[in-house]
């Protein structure tokens, strides 16, 4: 995978911004959930028990970082179009809702001016 060392030139374009914008929001979330699913699969099928977390440190992901992506990863897979726009925190948030609020209708609390 090619890493990009130059920094992009940003437009002055408000539609080409929110496009831009749109699209990292939606790469975001379907790398965080990707990446979940791989390290996921890493612990459950390719190192002996105890290396996982030696295996984190050459990956420089913390062991906190990496059960939050994981959890992404396992209690959304059904639901992946749904979430894949949000960022990594909104994603654990979600995940770790009991089943039955998940779906439950929510009022947020409206700012009197």
């Amino acid at each position: 995978m090619a890493v990009k060392n130059e920094v992009q030139e940003l437009s002055n374009e408000l539609h080409v911004l929110t496009a831009e914008i749109n699209t990292y929001k939606r790469v975001a979330g379907e790398a965080i959930f990707e990446i979940g699913r791989r390290l996921k699969h890493v612990k459950e099928n390719d190192l002996a028990h105890g290396e996982f977390g030696k295996w984190l440190e050459e990956v420089e992901i913390e062991p906190s970082q990496a059960r939050r992506f994981m959890k992404v990863a396992e209690e959304l897979e059904s639901k992946r179009g749904t979430y894949h726009d949000l960022g990594l925190r909104a994603l654990y948030e979600i995940a770790t809702l009991p089943e039955s609020e998940r779906d439950k209708t929510h009022t947020t609390a409206k700012k009197v001016a």
